[in-house]
């Protein structure tokens, strides 16, 4: 038969080289999932091709707060402005004492009810809170009596938390980019690379390259000396990559950009049901919990004085598995690197 390109294809091509049909495999489907996605986890873990570096990239958005499109539905007359102060009070009642949170409206999404903000000046915005400002308190000073919004969602920006959320499709982080221009990396006219051309371009096509690569090898390595990397913490079972730095520097519509490895996902690309170290590493997992579930049975006869001999099983597959682990550390795995993770 044609080799696999979906699970249930895999989980039958390593049944049949288990001997399915011909012989009857006592496991249950629900142990077939659980180790074949056993045998992908090790694979993703180890295998050259079991990831693939890539470049993440994450945009810093506004936090937000949203409340109830009431509050901003007159265009003439709206309860909050952009520029206007953003105070969390303790109550929905006028008056009511203000909270620990402050910030700055920097836009509002009157449709849905989203005020926007860079990061709170003091304090966060709770769920279950209650906000004014400073429109709203001028309405108050006229004699209205209008209730505080109440905080219907909230939304936190990476400046705010200080952390970026990453998917669960990666599983490592090797470095993130220079948060700000550089040496190396500058803006218009202060870019080396630039001012090289500039001073250059008469004989450009003449010119020693070499000169030039080693000199911003050079530059690049001044750099990490005297300003360094940003340090960055990551755990994969955290989803969350954290950067020692000063955030505030950051802004709204950056871009930080990590270099990270993703697992290659079979359902995506599959071409990885056809790995043949896959396809045998499986077949050895199945195998093993075959011969686990046939050792409760060991020493029983069957008719024609049959009897189970899943000790044998299980120690074969134990064999292969032990075999296939270190075919992956010699032959299958890339060389050791630094890699969070």
């Amino acid at each position: 038969m044609a080799q696999p390109t979906t699970k249930k294809e895999f989980k039958e091509w390593c049944l049949r080289k288990l001997g399915k049909p011909v012989i009857e495999i006592n496991v249950d489907q629900d142990q077939v999932d659980d180790r074949v996605e056993e045998a992908l986890s090790y694979y993703w873990d180890y295998h050259f091709d079991g990831a693939e570096r890539t470049y993440f990239k994450h945009e810093i958005q506004y936090s937000y707060v949203q409340v109830s499109t009431a509050y901003l539905a007159d265009p003439n007359d709206p309860a909050f402005k952009v520029g206007d102060v953003l105070r969390e009070v303790s109550g929905s009642l006028a008056g009511q004492e203000e909270g620990s949170a402050t910030a700055t409206i920097s836009k509002i999404d009157a449709s849905e009810g989203k005020l926007f903000f860079a990061k709170p000046t003091k304090g966060t915005f709770s769920e279950s809170g209650y906000v004014t400002s400073d429109t709203f308190t001028a309405k108050l000073a006229t004699g209205g009596n209008y209730p505080a919004a109440s905080i219907v969602s909230r939304f936190q920006n990476s400046i705010e938390l200080q952390y970026i959320d990453v998917p669960e499709n990666i599983i490592g982080a090797v470095k993130v980019f220079e948060l700000g221009s550089n040496i190396t990396a500058g803006s218009g006219m202060f870019n080396v690379q630039y001012q090289f051309v500039l001073n250059n371009l008469h004989d450009i096509v003449n010119y020693n390259l070499a000169h030039f690569y080693m000199s911003m090898q050079n530059l690049q390595f001044m750099e990490e000396l005297l300003v360094g990397m940003t340090p960055m913490r990551y755990n994969r079972h955290i989803n969350r990559i954290m950067l020692d730095t000063k955030w505030d520097r950051l802004q709204v519509g950056q871009h930080i950009v990590v270099e990270a490895y993703k697992i290659v996902d079979p359902d995506v690309y599959q071409d990885v049901w056809k790995d043949r170290w896959l396809q045998n590493y499986a077949s050895a997992k199945i195998k093993y919990q075959w011969g686990s579930n046939l050792t409760k049975f060991n020493g029983m006869s069957l008719p024609g004085n049959v009897q189970f001999n899943g000790e044998q099983i299980l120690n074969d597959a134990r064999e292969e598995i032990q075999r296939l682990e270190e075919d992956m550390i010699t032959s299958y795995s890339l060389p050791v690197m630094d890699m969070i993770g």
